[in-house]
């Protein structure tokens, strides 16, 4: 366990690091800060590294294991009602727990009765199109077709729904996917797939897409009946801050302390019925899950309590510091480079990239995962603070990019398709919520302008993991359309002479198994020469990078070498056709043997019944003669 702590340890200095190094250069260079500040975020980021260490290794026994549990153990069940009502139920009572959504709730409602309304909403959402999402692995749906309709009726509701709506629509879709719901969700469709779908786990991806969609309907049609003027300001993130560093961290740990507890509360009550009337896990077993889900608890009060105390003040410092320099926009390669290196720190990416190269067996690294999310809200960010710094419509950006991912989903193979839509979801976690946020907003001077910078980290993942999956099958189809063999094939050529001899008896055993020996040799040299031709398209690959003269000298040579493969692969097909017609000439021979043998049956049959009518004429003769003697003796007496 000790071992396995150091190794998370390690991977969580590696991510926090890089993104707190640019924060510090920021701070000392150029955005004045007081000493407090920068003592806090020291300290901050020691809680991030613990935080994220604890929470990555409480999360591999507690959350993915029970998730992948209750989701084959419902999948074993004959009722799909029941499997679905309980997604229903599982998707709304992890939403409405989510912190960052209670977050975003009084920051557009106000804290009070429209608040819960407004979390209501939005876990409804999300436990409708948890169902949807649990129907598709059931009854093997493509994502494609899911999200084409979810995102073609927002596309239709945004012609209606009021612009004051649209930004808090698209961030209420994007917070609902927190560090717990995330391991959880996605542990839960890999139970179910892996006993619907039997192999194909992959479908077990997308849960976090379908999730994402629904709460954007679900406000949408919320503010069909609702008036503009209902959005409330709210308060300011994080205003409750004292300015004293052990007070503030205080305050925030027992905050987050509840909140957090209020989030791990339903799902171990799920454990625990399930465990009763389900699982049957030994003592020792659940003793370990257990330890997992203390593990987890600690790391993410700690983790939220590092974010809330140390970075989302100086996100805030940032942005309202360079959004009144004469130079804003140096504030554009400032929030790509953060928002490259923020989503390091995210800790439901780890668990989405480990899960994503378990699945396909390292097809997909984990490494090229981080980098394309990253790349994204790279993009992401860098978008939101020209929105904030020149206030133009979120629609702009949002619209087209959902657009061009929606159609690149039925280009793109169905696992591409849906770990980029999950992988929206996972990049929309704390540090975007407590640091992007807080920055971008400051840029644009606290105003309304906030909104949407949630949705955009959201979108723009999704939008560079496609692009992945197009580069990814076109290289796959161009090396399937140009794969060439440049060096020559052995064959294996038979000396039927050595197998049969003319007019001769022929050993029918022996025969057989010469013949299953040459086959064994004629497969045998066929794998060779595939492996062969595998060296051969390597090397191939290296010489299009040479000069155009030796490339023409080479394409000479590959003619060639073509022109002698072809020659080679008819002599293996003649010699396969002289195989063929050697089985059939021994079938032949096999049958004159046979009749050879009834032959030789019924000449001995016949010479036995001719041997049978001599000696019965030989005996009747005998007998003649006795009689005849005997009749002669009694005359003469």
């Amino acid at each position: 366990m000790f071992k396995n702590y150091l190794v998370k340890l390690k991977e969580s200095f590696m991510a926090v690091f890089p993104i707190t190094l640019i924060i510090f250069a920021l701070i000392f260079f150029l955005v004045p800060t007081e000493v407090n500040e920068k003592v806090k975020l020291g300290i901050s980021a020691v809680l991030l590294i613990i935080g994220m260490s604890l929470f990555t290794l409480g999360a591999d026994s507690s959350m993915q294991e029970l998730g992948e549990n209750v989701g084959s153990s419902l999948s074993k069940s004959k009722k799909i009602w029941f499997m679905v009502l309980c997604s229903f139920i599982i998707g709304f009572i992890i939403t409405f727990a989510e912190p960052d959504l209670k977050v975003l709730a009084n920051q557009v409602m106000g804290e009070g009765a429209s608040s819960f309304f407004f979390i209501g909403v939005v876990s409804l959402g999300v436990g409708i199109f948890l169902m949807f999402a649990v129907m598709k692995i059931i009854f093997r749906i493509r994502l494609s077709v899911i999200l084409t309709i979810a995102y073609g009726l927002i596309l239709i509701l945004a012609f209606f729904v009021p612009k004051e709506f649209m930004p808090i629509a698209f961030d209420s879709g994007s917070v609902t996917t927190g560090p717990i719901s995330v391991p959880f969700l996605m542990s839960f469709g890999l139970g179910i797939a892996a006993v619907r779908s039997g192999k194909n786990e992959d479908d077990s991806f997308g849960l976090i897409a379908c999730c994402s969609a629904g709460p954007i309907l679900a406000v949408m049609f919320m503010s069909l009946f609702l008036d503009p003027s209902s959005i409330s300001a709210g308060s300011e993130v994080g205003s409750g801050l004292t300015g004293n560093i052990f007070v503030d961290m205080g305050n925030v740990i027992l905050h987050n302390l509840g909140n957090v507890a209020l989030v791990l509360l339903p799902i171990l009550i799920l454990f625990f019925v399930f465990q009763i009337f389900s699982f049957k896990f030994p003592k020792r077993r659940v003793i370990k899950m257990c330890m997992g889900f203390l593990y987890t608890y600690i790391g993410i009060v700690l983790f939220l309590t590092g974010v809330e105390c140390g970075y989302l003040h100086i996100g805030t410092a940032i942005g309202e510091y360079i959004g009144v320099l004469d130079y804003r926009w140096i504030a554009i390669p400032i929030g790509f480079l953060l928002g490259a290196l923020a989503i390091l720190a995210e800790p439901a990416l780890h668990v989405l990239k480990k899960q994503v190269e378990d699945i396909t067996g390292g097809v997909i690294k984990q490494k090229v995962i981080v980098s394309v999310v990253s790349l994204g809200v790279a993009c992401s960010v860098m978008t939101a603070v020209l929105m904030g710094l020149y206030g133009f419509s979120l629609l702009y950006v949002i619209v087209p990019v959902y657009v061009i991912c929606i159609g690149l989903s039925f280009f793109n193979s169905k696992l591409f398709t849906a770990v980029a839509f999950d992988s929206g979801g996972v990049a929309t976690g704390a540090m975007a919520v407590s640091f992007i946020l807080p920055m971008v907003t400051g840029l644009s001077e606290g105003s309304a302008s906030g909104f949407g910078t949630i949705a955009l980290i959201a979108a723009f993942p999704i939008l560079t993991m496609q692009v992945l999956g197009c580069i990814y099958r076109i290289v796959l189809l161009k090396n399937k359309a140009t794969q060439v063999t440049h060096k020559s094939v052995q064959i294996v050529e038979f000396n039927w002479e050595q197998v049969f001899e003319e007019n001769s008896v022929v050993d029918l055993n022996k025969a057989e198994k010469a013949i299953k020996k040459i086959t064994k040799k004629s497969k045998n040299q066929k794998t060779k020469n595939k492996k062969s031709n595998a060296k051969v398209n390597s090397k191939s690959s290296s010489t299009k990078k040479r000069t155009t003269s030796k490339t023409n000298s080479n394409n000479q040579n590959l003619e060639i070498s073509n022109k002698e493969l072809d020659a080679e692969q008819n002599l293996q097909i003649k010699n396969e056709e002289e195989l063929q017609e050697t089985k059939t000439n021994l079938s032949e021979l096999t049958n004159e043997n046979n009749a050879f043998k009834n032959e030789l049956q019924e000449n001995f049959n016949s010479k036995e019944t001719i041997e049978n009518d001599s000696e019965a004429s030989t005996s009747t003769d005998v007998i003649s003669d006795s009689k005849t003697s005997t009749q002669n003796q009694g005359g003469e007496n």
